[in-house]
């Protein structure tokens, strides 16, 4: 029987995003009791997502991960699990996004189930492969790892589907809806861009997207440059 693990990149101090995460921690405890809950938090300055998985992943015991935002629920996470056993490359538990309004979260929060007729901040969308939630066996993780070399909001995790998808193999996908809990919106160039830097690190991972050779050597890239500055 295979374990599993969730990693919740995680750094506190805003009441809202505070308070989504407290709903969220209660509901993995609560659905999945039997799977490991980790947090991980990168080092002070700017925002690193891998940097937050890699301070969770010495802990992570599971067998499987399951790569999981603080704001976000996915009831169709069971079956990517599952088809990660049955041997999937890596999954997306997820089709749609839906982004509850301001309103309707704070309902959520206050006990009406999610799911029920409720307000979204913007038309319900397909989601990013490697954003949201994501699951994988943890040795895949752990020759595909998001790329540290993303700071702030935005690119990194389609950079991480880039790579996982040609270095791994095409993810399963489930059918069913991600929930996103409101909070304000991070700093970012757009809604679909993050920062120059990170668009311009994103175009190196389009571009290698066919070329395991290539995607290996940003991978090796981005590891001497953390083993440079760690």
């Amino acid at each position: 029987m295979l374990t599993v693990s969730v990693i919740v990149p995680w750094r506190g101090g805003d009441a809202h995003r505070d308070a989504a995460w407290s709903w969220v921690r209660a509901r993995w405890a609560e659905q999945f009791p039997g799977w490991q809950v980790v947090t991980g938090t990168p080092p002070e300055g700017a925002w690193c997502k891998s940097a937050a998985v890699a301070a969770a992943l010495p802990d992570a015991q599971g067998d499987v991960l399951v790569v999981a935002d603080a704001d976000v629920w996915c009831d169709g996470v069971l079956q990517a699990v599952t088809a990660i056993v049955e041997g999937a490359p890596w999954a997306v538990p997820h089709h749609q996004v839906r982004r509850l309004d301001e309103t309707s979260t704070r309902a959520v929060l206050d006990g009406t189930p999610i799911g029920s007729p409720q307000r979204l901040v913007q038309r319900a969308y397909a989601g990013v492969a490697g954003g949201g939630m994501t699951v994988l066996p943890h040795a895949t993780y752990r020759r595909v790892p998001l790329d540290t070399r993303f700071t702030g909001w935005g690119q990194e995790d389609e950079a991480w589907a880039l790579a996982l998808t040609c270095l791994a193999g095409a993810p399963w996908r489930g059918t069913g809806p991600l929930w996103h809990l409101w909070h304000p919106p991070q700093p970012r160039l757009t809604r679909r861009w993050g920062s120059d830097e990170s668009l311009t690190l994103w175009d190196r991972y389009w571009r290698a997207r066919n070329d395991p050779g290539a995607m290996r050597d940003l991978l090796d890239e981005q590891r001497c440059e953390g083993a440079e500055h760690g």
